[in-house]
C-alpha cells in the first residue's frame, strides 16, 4: 500500500517552520507590548509635563520634555511661545515654572566650547538644561582618559554661561 500524505502537516519540515515562524513573531509581539508598557509612565510624565508647560509657560509648541534629577527632582520643558521664540521651562515641584529664553542664554555650542577648552581631550556624552543649588545651568556630561576612564559633570550658569562646578564620579576597578 502506498503512504500518502500525513493529514498532520504540522510533523513535518514545512510544518516546524510555519510554527517557528509563527512563535518568533509572537515573541516579537509580546516583547513589543512589555516595552510599552514599561515605557507608559515615562511617556505619560512627559504629556503631563508638556501640558504643564504650555499652561503655566505659556508655551505654544512642545520641543522636548525631559525628567531632570540632582538636587531635586523636576521637568526640563523646550519649546516656542506664542511669538516663536524659543523658550526652556523648569518645571519645580509645588512652585511656579521658571522660565528661560534661549536667545537670551548661553548657547550649547558655547559651553560645548568652554568645555573643550578647559578639558584636553575630553570626550563630550551630553549637554542639557538642568537645575542646580535653585538655578537654571547647562549640564556637560563628559569623559576623559588618563589611567583609565573617568566621567564627569560640569556645571555652566545657563544666562551667561559662566562655570560653576565640577563633580566626577568614581572610576571602575576590576578585581
Amino acid at each position: 500500500m502506498a503512504r500518502g500524505r500525513s493529514p498532520r502537516w504540522y510533523f513535518n519540515r514545512r510544518g516546524w517552520t510555519i510554527w517557528g515562524i509563527v512563535a518568533f513573531l509572537a515573541l516579537l509581539f509580546l516583547m513589543h507590548a512589555e516595552l510599552r508598557n514599561i515605557q507608559k509612565p515615562v511617556w505619560a510624565g512627559e504629556e503631563q509635563a508638556a501640558a504643564q508647560a504650555k499652561e503655566k509657560a505659556g508655551l505654544v509648541e512642545v520641543e522636548s520634555a525631559e525628567k531632570y534629577v540632582w538636587d531635586e527632582p523636576l521637568w526640563v520643558v523646550s519649546g516656542r511661545n506664542d511669538k516663536g521664540n524659543s523658550l526652556v521651562v523648569w518645571l519645580l515641584k509645588d512652585k511656579q515654572p521658571h522660565t528661560e529664553d534661549v536667545a537670551q542664554s548661553a548657547k550649547e555650542a558655547t559651553i560645548a566650547q568652554t568645555l573643550l577648552t578647559s578639558r584636553t581631550g575630553a570626550d563630550i556624552i551630553r549637554i542639557r538644561p538642568g537645575w542646580y543649588q535653585g538655578k537654571p545651568i547647562w549640564e556637560a556630561h563628559y569623559s576623559l582618559q588618563k589611567e583609565q576612564k573617568r566621567y564627569y559633570y560640569d556645571f555652566y550658569e545657563f544666562v551667561s554661561g559662566k562655570f560653576i562646578a565640577t563633580y566626577s564620579l568614581t572610576a571602575k576597578r576590576s578585581s
